[in-house]
């Protein structure tokens, strides 16, 4: 299997990062997850570590670490399954990616080397592994997906929603939505087109109505929206989507939050925070970049399932007031596999099935006729 041919390979490259992970967290990492330094390389990590040891909130039950506004699910998993030692949940982190590379791979028939060295060029890939997050969760999650849709597997259906869970409510949405708009049968390129168009519109007006639901996450972006200086255009796209039209302005905020932080060039040089004006730039520019390769290669269509997955991701995640573009981290995995996999991507769904054919009933003579 072409999947498995450099497996080999991509375990050594990967035990090698994890090794260089260990270094830097006993030299720098350490103290700056426990704020002895500001060399900020991670985005709620100690956040996560404070809510883990009470500190920050006090979260008894499990349902207690799901809300709106928020989702300490996952990460409150892996600390405790690690006893919140960093080395442990690096060790976690680099077997979970792997695991999800090498089933990525093998699900999508790639070359898992290349596959492997595609996803690391993103930085938000290589930092997850140093410490608790929700990104590698989410990718794992992916990789769940992709094996129930090629395989049929209810295990692998079951173990998706699973992590979807713990990473946010809204990755368990979208298992929702690909089991009821989707299913394993290999839907008409029009039928891909107005569905996407159905749920944006069904989006839109449930935004709207369930405004006193989104409250808080509203309340999150306008503290925010004060402190940041910017052209205006996010705040505005925000506006309309309150009004009911996100369904309209669905494209320009997509593209605002894959692509529009890879522009700014001047923070990257001029970083404040390092996370969000490094990390975080260089993902949108990564994604920028995969864009425009699939772009030139003819690779972004409806047709190809993992574009129509993509697209439906984004349809769901889009429509979050917040800005954090590595939300959007599932895309480029699944952009990553277009790009290696080519104009030939192996099909994660059926293809429909052809009407059956009435079948013809014997004609039956009678019997002075038969006999002659």
């Amino acid at each position: 299997m072409i999947g498995t041919r450099s497996a080999p390979a991509t375990l050594a490259l990967l035990l090698g990062l994890g090794l260089c992970g260990a270094l830097f967290l006993a030299a720098i990492g350490i103290d700056a997850l426990e704020g002895r330094n500001a060399f900020q390389f991670f985005a709620d990590s100690r956040t996560y570590h404070e809510v883990a040891r009470g500190d920050l909130l006090d979260i008894e039950a499990w349902q207690d670490a799901v809300t709106v506004g928020g989702n300490f699910l996952g990460p409150l998993a892996v600390l405790r399954l690690t006893g919140q030692n960093y080395y442990l949940v690096l060790i976690l982190n680099v077997a979970l990616f792997a695991a999800s590379t090498l089933s990525i791979s093998h699900t999508l028939r790639l070359d898992s080397l290349r596959y492997t060295l595609v996803l690391l060029v993103n930085p938000v890939i290589l930092t997850s592994m140093l410490s608790v997050n929700k990104e590698v969760l989410a990718i794992a999650a992916i990789a769940c997906i992709l094996r129930a849709y090629r395989s049929g597997s209810a295990v692998a259906w079951i173990l998706g929603a699973a992590l979807c869970l713990l990473v946010r409510w809204q990755m368990l949405l979208f298992v929702i939505v690909l089991a009821a708009l989707v299913g394993r049968t290999n839907p008409a390129r029009a039928q891909r087109a107005l569905t996407l168009v159905a749920l944006l519109v069904l989006l839109s007006v449930l935004y709207a109505a369930l405004a006193d639901v989104f409250e808080p996450i509203r309340n999150n972006f306008e503290e925010a929206a004060q402190e940041y200086e910017g052209s205006g255009l996010y705040e505005w796209l925000v506006a309309m989507q309150n009004a009911g039209y996100y369904w309209l302005v669905f494209p320009l905020k997509a593209a605002h939050l894959l692509f529009g932080a890879g522009l700014r060039f001047d923070r990257l040089f001029a970083p404040t925070d390092f996370y969000n004006d490094v990390i975080q730039l260089l993902h949108s520019t990564a994604m920028l970049v995969l864009f425009v390769l699939l772009g030139r290669r003819s690779l972004i269509r409806l047709r190809n399932d993992l574009i129509y997955l993509s697209a439906l991701y984004l349809a769901l995640f889009a429509i979050s007031p917040i800005y954090t573009p590595r939300y959007f981290l599932p895309v480029y995995v699944l952009w990553a596999a277009v790009l290696v996999g080519g104009r030939n991507p192996p099909a994660l769904f059926r293809p429909a099935r052809p009407p059956r054919m009435a079948r013809r009933r014997p004609r039956i003579l009678p019997r002075d006729v038969a006999s002659t």
